[in-house]
């Protein structure tokens, strides 16, 4: 199957973007195999390489290779291989971290998080989709898996024709996907069917060890979006003694509970409320706190509600400003890859404006060394990290 490109349609594939949408193709010939490799081509006739295909998708195209070479269990053994190598290269005493990150690994529509022998996946794409079983296999007999579970209730795969589902993909007899994870010296009850995305938020691993550069014993920290709580957590293995941490999921809060308990921090206090809420209730008690996170999910999912988005940020930056302390630390986040770090600066200095309060950036990062970006490809990067010293 080849797929023919409209003029000058290939540049942005030929500094390497991996998508190609379906307007910007002239004509496809050959059987054309839903979720299939095609073979992309430029209107002057050029090899541009081979990807999937899929034509009830606005991308139509996801490049896998330059080259002419055939898309199996070889080809894609090597690509997860080399994904790992880089990683355990830089950190090689870590056992959990995202293996694979989609097209930041070349490997389109496919993530593999890693949790010592346990595996959670999620596919996005239409062809990596029908591969499922090879990937699975690669697991079990090349990276010695004992758990698989796929994470695929996402609304990204109805965009290419797929079924929302979860489940245990090996062995298929499991039942339980609960396990207990050490991860910084910290212990957590992880359950990769019943959390949040893969099962545990990897991307902020290494950001969560920051907190405890920040707070000391005498420290009054508050954590929202806590989910399982993993800044609360590391910010009471550094010594601090007043923690509370906030989520609207009932689950989350018990599973943060439930991580306190195991770890033996008792100076936590989980609560099950919504952010908003919480803000309205915290400026009536006049608490104040020397340090707050702000992890929020994502506010928007598409460039339409891009402005939406940011009068929630503005807000949510806003009141966590007010309830500080003169001279203490916000950390505030943005995972929606539409809010650039222009327009989350510039949010930043509209909350602090309207807070009365200045601020200095002190830390600025994206996600985990694990979750590559690709500088081409604006799409991979999605997390946003400032550290702000509020005075």
């Amino acid at each position: 199957m080849d797929i023919y490109l409209k003029k000058n349609e290939e540049r942005r594939l030929r500094i390497g973007h991996q998508w190609i949408f379906s307007n910007e193709i002239e004509r496809t010939e050959g059987d054309i195999i839903n979720g299939g490799i095609a073979n992309a081509i430029s209107s002057r006739g050029d090899y541009l390489g081979k990807g999937f295909y899929n034509k009830h998708s606005l991308i139509a195209y996801r490049h896998l290779t330059s080259f002419d070479e055939e898309i199996n269990k070889d080809f894609l053994l090597k690509r997860i291989k080399t994904a790992e190598q880089m990683r355990v290269k830089n950190h090689p005493e870590r056992h959990y971290f995202r293996l694979v990150n989609s097209e930041s690994d070349f490997l389109p529509g496919l993530i593999i998080d890693k949790f010592g022998d346990n595996y959670s996946i999620q596919v996005f794409s239409f062809g990596m989709n029908n591969l499922i079983q090879i990937i699975c296999d690669i697991l079990v007999n090349d990276f010695k898996a004992q758990l698989i579970v796929e994470k695929n209730d996402n609304d990204l795969r109805l965009l290419e024709g797929l079924d929302k589902k979860e489940g245990i993909l090996y062995p298929v007899s499991a039942s339980d996907t609960e396990f207990t994870a050490d991860i910084d010296g910290i212990k957590y009850v992880l359950n990769l069917l019943k959390g949040q995305k893969t099962g545990f938020y990897l991307d902020q691993t290494l950001n969560r060890l920051k907190i405890r550069e920040y707070v000391s014993e005498n420290s009054s920290v508050l954590d929202l979006f806590c989910n399982d709580g993993g800044f609360s957590l590391n910010a009471a293995y550094a010594g601090c003694k007043k923690i509370t941490g906030v989520d609207s999921s009932e689950y989350c809060v018990e599973s943060a509970k439930k991580n306190a308990g195991l770890n033996g921090f008792s100076d936590i206090n989980f609560l099950c409320d919504d952010v908003f809420s919480f803000f309205d209730k915290a400026f009536q008690t006049k608490e104040k706190y020397n340090l707050i996170v702000l992890d929020p999910p994502s506010f928007t999912k598409s460039k339409k509600s891009v402005n939406t988005a940011l009068r929630g940020y503005t807000e949510l930056n806003y009141k966590a400003l007010k309830l500080l302390h003169k001279n203490s630390i916000l950390f505030t986040y943005s995972c929606s890859h539409h809010i650039t770090e222009y327009l989350f600066e510039d949010m930043l200095v509209k909350a602090a404006a309207e807070a009365g309060r200045k601020i200095q950036i002190i830390e600025h990062s994206n996600c985990s060394y694990d979750h590559p970006v690709l500088p081409q490809m604006s799409e991979t990067k999605y997390l946003k990290e400032y550290i702000l010293r509020v005075l």
